[in-house]
């Protein structure tokens, strides 16, 4: 009789990647219109991150931690 899997530990190399896919694949499987408004949060997301850091390190801050 197969129970409920225990959670992959994510501390650990193996543990990781088995999250990683198991995202990878519940992404995959999600319908274009909500795919779309994924992308369309991580991109605000992304963007917002960018602006908090350049207001908090300046312009030559913000570049040079742009750059790496």
């Amino acid at each position: 009789m197969a129970g409920q899997r225990k959670p992959y530990n994510p501390n650990s190399k193996y543990g990781r990647k088995k999250l990683r896919e198991e995202a990878y694949r519940n992404y995959e499987n999600l319908p274009p219109d909500q795919k779309a408004n994924h992308n369309a949060w991580i991109w605000i997301i992304g963007i917002i991150i960018c602006i908090v850091m350049f207001l908090i390190l300046g312009k030559d801050g913000f570049l040079k931690w742009a750059s790496h």
